[in-house]
This record gives C-alpha cells, structure tokens and sequence, in this order.
C-alpha cells in the first residue's frame, strides 16, 4: 500500500507557515500603521521612526515581518511572462552561438581531440585506453558525444553539439532557478550574466563538458527541492538525481552534502541545532540525571527513536541519487584518475601545502572565485576569452568585492527559505567536497573550468542578495527621510531627541548610500561577463594549439604505402593522432572531404595511389640538417586520400631525442621499398635533432618535410644510400 503522508520537509528544515508559495516567502517590504497628515503626507508611527539604518538591516536578516507585497498580476499573467522570460533567455543563446558558427567549423584542437578518440574506442579496447585519459568524464556525456558521432558523422561541429545544446538549458535553467529565489529583474540578470558569459559561450562551442555539467547542477538543486507528497513521488525525484549523475561527474559533490543534510537533520540531539528548541528536550533533561537508573528509561529511548527512525527514512529515500552516484564515482570515474600523476593542476591542488600555505591557497582561490565574471568562472586557461576586465587590477579588486557582499547578502537571504537551503546546502558543500578532493589530487579548487558547474548557482546566490540589498537600499533612504523630519516622532522638539533623529538619520543614509555603491558595482558583473563576447568574436576564426593533427593524419595517408612504418612522438600526440587517423571524418582545413581525389571522385576504401609513390626524389637543402619541402609537396596537399593506417603500422613514442627513435627503427625497420614516416608533435620538437642523428645511425635520413603550425611536423625518411644515389 503507497504511502501518502507529506514527506519531511528538504534539506535545511523550515520555518515558514504551510501552505505559503514560493512569491509568498520573499521578504515584504516594510509596513508602519502611519497616520495622515495635514498635508497629505503619511506619517510614520514611533516604531518605524525608531531607526531607519536598523529597519534597513532588518530587511536582509528576516527580522521584519509583515503582510506579502500585493501584487496586482493574476496568477496566469505572472506565469506566462515568466514563460516569455525562458523563451527570451534560450532564444539568446541560440542567438550568440549562430552568430559564432564559424567558430563550431574550426578543426579540434588538443584539449577536445583526445575525447572523441576515447569514445569512438571499441569495446576490447575501450576499457584500457580508458585508463590513461587526460581527465574523468561522465559515462553519460561520453555515450552523447558517441551518439552524436555515429548520428551526424565525426565531424567537428558535430562532436560540439553536447556542449553546446546544454547552453540553451543552462540559461532556462538559471532562470527558473533564480525567479523561484527573487523578483524578475534580479532573475534575469542572473541569467543573461551566466548564458552571454564570454567564457561560458567559448565552453559551449567546445568538445568539452562544463555547459552539460552546469546545466545538471541546476537541474539536482531544483528536483531536490522539489516537494513531494507521497514517498513514491521522492524516490523517483532521487532516482532522476541519480541518472544526473551519470550525465555530469561534479553532480556528485552536490549529492553527498544535500543527503548528508537530510539524513543528520532529523538526529539534532535532544538540545537542537542552533539553540532550537525539540520536543524531546523536556524528556531528555530529565532523562540525562545523573543516575545510572534514569539513563535507561524508556522515556529516553522514546525520545531518541522517533529522530532516528526519521534519519534511516531520509537515508533510504536518499539512497537512489546517492548509491548511482557512489557506483559511478567507484567503478567509472576513478579509473580514469591518471591525471593524478601529472602536475598540470598543481597550482590548483591543496595535496602537499602546510597549514599557513593552505589557508593561504584556499583564501586566493575564494578571492578569485568571487572576481571571476559569471562568479566562479575560469580565470586561469590562457586558451579561453577572459572579460577585458580582468586585465585591470583596481576593476578585477572592485567585482571581487562588490559580489563578495552580495554573495553573503543572498546567503543571509537565502537562509530563511527552505529551499533557499537547499541552493546554500549545495554550493557550499560542494565547495568543501571540491576542496577534499583536491587534498587528494583528483579534483582542481579553485576558479577553474571543472568548476564551471557551480557557477549558475554561485551567480543566483549572488543576485538574490544583490536584490535584498536594492531592497535595503530603499529601506534606509525612506528611513532616512522620516527619522530627519523636525516635529515628527516621540521626540517632538527634544533638542536631544532632535539630535539622536539627526544621527540616525545620517546613519540610514550612510547605509543607504553603501548599500547602493555596492548594488551598482555588482550590477557591473554582467556587463563584464558579456565583455568576453568581444575578444571570442575577433578570434572566431584564430588557431589554437595542436588544431592541425587531421590535417597531418590526412597528408600521412596521402603519403603511406603499403611497407612504410609511421613513427608518432610526443607525450601528447597519441590519442589526437588516433583519433585523426582512425575515426575523424573531417577533411584537411585546405582541402574538400576526406576520401575524394581532385575531381570529387571518392576513393575511400582504394590503395595508395600511383602519386604516393613520388616522394622518394632529393629533398633541397638550406642548410645542413635543413630540410624545405620537395619531391611529392604539390601532389600530397591536392592528392587522392589513401586508406587508413593501421595502428598495427604505427609506433607511438612518448618522448623524442631520447634514443625512441634508434631502438624503434632497429626493431621494426620497414621492409625493402618501404619508408619511416616521422611526425613530431610540436611541444617535442626539442628533440627533433637528436632523433634524427639517431635515426641517421641505424641507416634512415629526411628526404621530405612538411611542417604543421602549432601542430607538428611530418618528415619522411628514406634510406641514406637510396637518398645519395638520387641526389648524384
């Protein structure tokens, strides 16, 4: 038989009468009975003349009660103007990423090639490579991009749909979220700032998962708060957490602290949390006397058992989002923590800092979180838009600033909501768990792009308190106004009461003018987020490091033979190079589609054409050990497509000039006919000397050279004696 009865309230607990709705629960404006002057002016009574700074005040701490603001929509009207809201904000951000289509055409660059290598990786071998991926992703992010991949074709723009149809969400999202927390303005500030973020728009047109992330973290706070009258109704809430979490890997950090929440609240102890007052206080004070026979009385196992059989309640509904996030975390997520290993994210790990260091890295990384426009935004990756703010220090100190107060305004604000709870609970356990993690190495703190999930919720506690401040801002100016008029209030012409109006007074408006100094400064955030649209928009069509690894793969096909060997070196060039070579169905940039020679004619599936074999002829030499490019240069870069190569055909080696290049040619040294096709990856070009010398030791020269920008360089290399005959 279901259970019917009203669940427990969410994470946080409650304090407001039931039945009230959401608009109900925002803060009233202040309220006074007043009495009609002669004038037509309405005179506070003694209690609002009291002190307009300390009315002020009171807005933001809850101390102010009364009656809601009356409205005069109906609710049908304020549903459907919501509702034009949501359309606007996705209508801009579909707007923002047309206008930036070019930018979706650009080839894959490093930081989104190793992806789609790992995803398209076959069953045998997908679990081991797997284990050496860059970072962990989610295995529900991983299954679109393959979707995507085997729908549309491995295609650039196709790979970059995941990331950026969750923009379109994300701004719904953080809207909703927002206006169900505060007024519309403050709502739509919120999610303009988020949605036309210059650096939340350069993510969202990447092969990356920040935007499907942030858009999950919006979606586990709002199902969590989500009210349900009967227990069936909570497990299937939990249980859509739980496939969130398959989707998003950060989801997690916000899971365990909201269930951790749930289960403890019901287990406050006989005295309470922060002095509230139970119902089994009297019965425990009495229990607790100091007698061994008191401490056993049934009284004090009936207080003890209703609180815990309401936590093992809270922990069983919880279990679904928590054990389906436990499980991927365990058996998926972990094994892909090689990145522990690197020292890529060192700056941004607590692991291996003192205590004085600690709390030194830890107050840096608040403070740049809290400059960061959207709050919480990347502010580190040299690869990403930056608001043109950043580059100046006394703007950088006053955003930083400016959302500090507002953040801590909204989380006062937020404080006397449950479900205003449920948002703090979230964000700032998820900080904590961010922060364990780091002390472990598995996960960067700080304003970083695996972060970028807690800025729509950072930026909607933000403006909550920004428009409690507006609203405490109006409050001490009206305050202001009446604690300063002569002959109003108990002090009538007191010259001392005269002069406690007059400070009063000039405390409100001292308030006032604070208040409203930091609403415009933060005011400024979005206008700062948005600056970063401009620099993404002049570099629309820029290069980016490591963009050119299909072009390489498609010039090596061009070139290889059957009985050639292809040698990769670099640290990082193996999953680009796979993926180049073994999935990618992208054409070189200068070129049409791949597979079609010069008259569009498809050669898929064909051998090397009879052009492959020309590059055999001298290369032309500058200089000693300087190649320019000769032989088969014109015929490879308009040449037929040849077939893939094999991984079978191919050496991968982790470093370059170490002596990889020698032993790689003496063990597996092409057969007669045959050639070394060497590509360098251009962070290893370093050692290119040595690996050639070394090359030269064991018989094998350069006779052909084409150079990658930003990429590499890809040289093929003949055997010296055939070398110098075709040179005499």
């Amino acid at each position: 038989m279901e259970d019917t009865r009203v669940l427990a309230e969410p994470a946080g607990g409650t304090d407001q009468p039931a039945g009230r709705t959401a608009h109900e629960l925002d803060i009233p404006p202040l309220r006074g009975d007043g009495v009609t002057r002669g004038d037509g002016a309405v005179q506070a009574d003694s209690a609002v003349q009291a002190s307009g700074a300390v009315q002020a005040v009171a807005v933001i701490s809850g101390g102010v009660a009364g009656p809601a603001p009356d409205t005069r929509e109906t609710t049908g009207s304020r549903g459907a103007v919501d509702m034009l809201a949501v359309v606007v904000v996705s209508l801009l951000a579909v707007a923002v990423q047309a206008m930036l289509w070019e930018r979706f055409r650009q080839p894959l660059w490093y930081d989104e090639l190793w992806r789609p290598h790992f995803v398209a990786e076959p069953p045998g071998t997908f679990w081991s490579e797997l284990s050496v991926a860059n970072t962990p992703s989610a295995i529900g992010s991983m299954g679109l991009l393959r979707v995507c991949g085997d729908v549309f074709g491995w295609h650039a723009w196709a790979l970059r749909l995941p990331s950026a149809v969750p923009l379109v969400a994300l701004a719904a999202g953080t809207w909703l979220l927002a206006r169900r927390l505060t007024g519309r303005t403050a709502a739509f500030t919120a999610a303009l700032t988020v949605t036309l973020g210059g650096t939340v728009v350069d993510l969202a047109s990447q092969v990356k998962p920040y935007t499907l992330d942030a858009t999950c973290a919006l979606a586990v706070v709002m199902l969590w708060m989500r009210a349900a009258s009967t227990t069936r109704a909570l497990l299937w809430s939990r249980f859509a957490v739980g496939v969130l979490a398959l989707f998003s890997l950060p989801a997690v950090f916000l899971i365990v602290p909201l269930t951790v929440v749930d289960v403890a609240r019901p287990l406050r102890g006989p005295y309470g949390w922060a002095g509230h007052r139970t119902a089994a206080r009297p019965a425990a004070r009495r229990a607790f006397r100091p007698t061994v026979r008191a401490a056993f009385r049934p009284t004090v196992r009936a207080a003890f058992r209703p609180p815990a059989r309401a936590a093992v309640r809270a922990a069983l509904c919880d279990a679904p989002a928590a054990v389906i996030a436990g499980l991927h975390a365990a058996l998926f997520v972990l094994h892909q923590s090689g990145q522990r290993a690197s020292t890529f994210w060192d700056d941004h790990f607590l692991a291996g800092r003192g205590l004085p260091d600690g709390i030194r890295f830890i107050a840096d990384q608040l403070a740049a979180t809290a400059a960061g426009a959207p709050p919480g935004i990347d502010r580190y990756d040299p690869n990403l838009v930056h608001p043109l703010t950043d580059s100046s220090d006394p703007a950088v100190i006053v955003l930083g600033c400016a959302v500090a107060i507002t953040f801590l305004a909204g989380v006062v604000t937020l404080a006397r909501r449950p479900d205003g709870r449920v948002l703090l609970v979230a964000t700032g356990g998820a900080e904590l768990m961010v922060l364990a993690a780091s002390a472990g190495r598995y996960w960067p703190f700080g304003a970083v792009r695996t972060n970028v999930f807690l800025v729509p919720l950072l930026t909607v506690v933000a403006a909550a308190g920004a428009a409690a401040l507006a609203r405490t801002a109006r409050v001490a100016w009206a305050g202001a106004g009446v604690a300063g008029r002569p002959g109003d209030g108990p002090s009538g012409g007191d010259p001392a009461g005269g002069r406690a109006a007059g400070w009063r007074r000039t405390a409100a408006g001292l308030l006032a003018a604070v208040t409203a100094v930091t609403v415009l400064a933060a005011a400024a955030v979005p206008a700062a987020a948005v600056s970063a649209l401009h620099p993404l928009w002049e570099e629309r069509g820029d290069r980016r490091p490591i963009d050119l690894m299909v072009d390489a793969t498609v010039t090596a096909r061009r070139l290889h033979r059957p009985g050639d060997l292809v040698v990769v070196g670099g640290r990082l060039a193996r999953a680009g190079w796979l993926y180049g070579m073994e999935v990618s169905q992208d054409g070189a940039s200068d070129d049409r589609t791949p597979g079609q020679d010069a008259a569009g004619q498809s050669t898929a599936g064909q051998d090397a054409p009879a052009a492959n074999t020309a590059g055999q002829g001298p290369t032309r030499q500058d200089a000693p050990g300087q190649e320019r490019p000769g032989g088969p240069g014109a015929d490879v870069v308009t040449g037929p497509v040849g077939p893939r190569v094999p991984r079978s055909s191919t050496v991968f080696l982790t470093a370059i000039g170490d002596g990889g290049v020698g032993r790689a040619l003496t063990r597996r040294a092409p057969g007669p006919g045959g050639r070394v096709l060497l590509f360098v990856l251009a962070y290893d070009r370093r050692g290119t000397g040595h690996a050639l010398d070394e090359a030269r030791a064991v018989g094998w020269c350069p006779a052909w050279t084409h150079d990658f920008e930003l990429t590499g360089t890809l040289r093929v290399l003949t055997p010296c004696g055939h070398r110098a005959d075709n040179a005499g």
